[in-house]
């Protein structure tokens, strides 16, 4: 038995899930319930979203199900993300460990330096009528602190070369490359351009780890290049250069877009919330001056801040699994083997049920409540749950923080921001445009201490 849903062609309700995903589930949770049948580009199955529904997936023995097929290609056939079975599990065996949250610490100060560098470069603007996007800033501010915790201790690294060789796998990745198989192939101009991006990324990568790979087992680096290179499988074998590849390349496209994304939106929501922001300010200027990041990251408020932005703009808006074996959800519908489970995580981070007001941005509610896997899941859950969570949210923690510390930061017109799918992301329609009146009190007192 299955769930009902619509009977509306695929490639219909293929677009409606890849480009208006959260009015689109809100109309199918409010008249179908919280399973619905669906038939996409990419094949047949079920969307569940309750969180108890989401809970039954994440808890399925991993042998469940297998990643989609269509994510071999773009990510690589060696990457975490895309691979199933007993590769995945060795994998993730391997990986885990080096981007837990205690590895992730060692990351912190490369990744306040970076954004203490790009947010001091607002002066230019400061005080003037000039408009900024703010994604603009956070993507460069992302794509640097992933230029330097990634590949920041090789030798002699061209970083304007790093950036443009990063910057253009970033922007080739088009999301009607989403629609399925038959857009991954040479006739489509969208393809052909990221399969060109991915040569030129992997020839540079390819040059940056044989050097590094020259320096011997002792001297690698303590940056993610090196610990890639340093990690052995149980057996005592290291991952190849291709698998190291493909590792990098999902780093850089699984983690680039997300966390430049969700800092525009955090600059959006604060600058509408002034009392949110006053109080996040309180929280930080208690500090002191020049707080070490390990200090910032662990404060209550800001943690509040920072997944509240991603319960209420999801970037990433739902996770995808092959059944390899029929699957029951709720002891009521069997998903038949080779068709999809699609957790809707932009349906559960809405849903009223859970979240009260859902569309009110009120960081205080995970202060006053301690949600669970399945109903909190920004980076997706069980054995797949997104390998650089900790990473992310260490990251989105120190860009808030140094963004409401220095800067007086006003949103430069009245009209509200809509989120677009830009590629596996969804992001703010006209960046979050702002203007900088100035510098705070607070951080002209910080910087003369």
């Amino acid at each position: 038995m299955l769930p009902s849903g619509p009977r509306t062609p695929s490639f219909v309700q293929a677009y409606q899930f890849i480009f208006q995903p959260a009015a689109y589930t809100r109309a199918l949770r409010a008249k179908y319930g919280d399973a619905v049948r669906f038939s996409s580009a990419i094949g047949k199955g079920v969307a569940v979203m309750d969180p108890a529904l989401a809970r039954e997936v994440f808890a399925a023995p991993p042998e469940t199900f297998e990643a989609l097929p269509m994510l071999e290609p773009l990510f690589g056939f060696g990457a975490v993300i895309a691979v199933s079975g007993e590769r995945h599990k060795k994998l993730r065996k391997l990986l885990n460990p080096r981007f837990h949250g205690a590895e992730v610490k060692g990351f912190l100060s490369v990744m306040q330096r970076v954004i203490r560098e790009h947010v001091a470069r607002l002066e230019r603007v400061a005080g003037t009528d000039e408009v900024v996007r703010a994604i603009d800033v956070t993507q460069a501010l992302a794509l640097d602190v992933i230029c330097e915790t990634v590949f920041g201790e090789s030798d002699g690294l061209d970083r304007p070369l790093a950036r443009e060789v990063l910057r253009s796998m970033v922007h080739a990745f088009h999301p009607s490359i989403l629609g399925g198989a038959i857009f991954q192939r040479p006739w489509f101009p969208p393809w052909r351009r990221l399969l060109r991006a991915r040569s030129a990324f992997d020839a540079w990568a390819d040059r940056l780890i044989q050097a590094r790979r020259a320096r011997g087992d002792d001297a690698l680096g303590n940056d993610v290049l090196g610990v890639l290179l340093a990690a052995r499988y149980e057996d005592g074998a290291p991952m190849d250069d291709a698998e190291i590849r493909d590792q990098l390349i999902t780093l850089l496209l699984a983690g680039h877009e997300t966390s430049a994304t969700a800092m525009a939106w955090a600059v959006y929501y604060l600058a509408r919330a002034p009392e949110t922001l006053a109080r996040l300010r309180q929280e930080l200027d208690a500090l002191g001056p020049q707080p070490s990041p390990e200090v910032v990251v662990r404060l209550p408020y800001l943690d509040a801040v920072a997944a509240e932005t991603l319960r209420i703009e999801p970037i990433v808006t739902d996770i995808i699994r092959v059944c390899r074996q029929p699957f029951t959800v709720a002891n009521t519908w069997t998903i038949p083997k080779g068709e999809i489970v699609a957790v809707m995580l932009v349906s559960i981070l809405r849903d009223e049920r859970v979240f009260p007001e859902p569309e009110r941005f009120r960081p205080e509610r995970f202060l006053e409540k301690k949600f669970g896997p399945a109903e909190f899941l920004p980076f997706g859950g069980g054995a797949r749950r997104c390998l650089g969570a900790a990473f992310a949210e260490a990251e989105l923690g120190l860009a808030i923080a140094e963004l409401a510390q220095c800067w007086e930061l006003v949103l430069a017109d009245d009209a509200p921001e809509r989120a677009t799918r830009k590629n596996l992301t969804m992001g703010p329609a006209r960046g979050v445009r702002i203007r900088i009146r100035g510098r705070r009190a607070p951080a002209l007192a910080r910087g003369a201490a």
